[in-house]
């Protein structure tokens, strides 16, 4: 028994230092992720094809978080008989997408992910390079230009550490141009996700994110432009007073 007293105090002291550990405040495995997608879908072969699709951009370029997107962004998501180039448009920018046909075989389908990370252990010097979730307006990666930009949902500035927050969303309308032959129904979808992630206690997940997308459907002939309905939600998720108090600087990895 004299001899198992002692194995049975390190066993304490290790769960304890375990536990000690898993208890901690401070979040483990700080981490971002940018997310984007482009999909163009027709019912029917379409010939003579130009479309206009906003791109994110971020201090009026075309970016997504600290990456800046060119032409060859979208080069290599294409089908091959596309041409694609990022034009400017009123001051704001456009992916324009040429081709003499469209099969509903071989949708536009672009999807981008991003994933930085921190490292496992904290530090606070990290913090102001998380994605700033909550005010992305002028900070982060957005589709532009907006348009009858409205509040439908939630309270701006207002942020609960406990449990999940809803966020805020708005409205908008923001123009997409298209012209083809024969289609009968056209659908245009993009968004932009930015997300920051971290593990706290006994290693559960935590996260908050701002999204913007926006969705055409266009049945019959195009009209040229055509307003796209979409909806930005900003703020959504749990946040944590180390979070709250720190001042972004926009963008992972800066």
């Amino acid at each position: 028994m004299r001899c198992q007293l002692p194995i049975v105090l390190l066993a304490l002291v290790v769960a304890q230092v375990f536990l000690c550990g898993c208890l901690s405040d401070e979040p483990q495995g700080l981490h971002t992720r940018f997310m984007h997608k482009l999909s163009i879908k027709t019912n029917t072969p379409i010939e003579n094809v130009t479309f206009l699709v906003p791109v994110p951009t971020r201090d009026d370029l075309p970016a997504i978080g600290s990456e800046q997107i060119s032409d060859a962004f979208y080069v290599d998501h294409l089908p091959e008989h596309y041409d694609c180039t990022i034009v400017p448009v009123d001051g704001q920018y456009y992916l324009q997408l040429t081709a003499p046909q469209m099969d509903p075989a071989r949708p536009i389908h672009v999807d981008y992910y991003n994933y930085t990370s921190f490292g496992d252990k904290f530090r606070p010097e990290v913090v102001p390079q998380l994605i700033d979730t909550r005010y992305p307006f002028g900070n982060e990666s957005l589709f532009s230009p907006k348009q009858n930009l409205t509040l439908i949902a939630g309270a701006p500035g207002i942020v609960e550490t406990r449990g999940i927050n809803p966020g805020c969303r708005y409205s908008y309308t923001i123009p997409v141009y298209a012209y083809y032959e024969n289609g009968t129904r056209i659908e245009i979808y993009s968004d932009i996700w930015g997300e920051n992630g971290w593990v706290e206690q006994f290693d559960a997940g935590m996260l908050n994110r701002y999204y913007d997308h926006y969705h055409l459907v266009i049945t019959g002939d195009p009209q040229g432009w055509m307003p796209a309905g979409g909806v930005v939600t900003t703020g959504q998720g749990m946040y944590e007073e180390w979070q709250l108090n720190a001042s972004p600087t926009s963008g992972a990895g800066e």
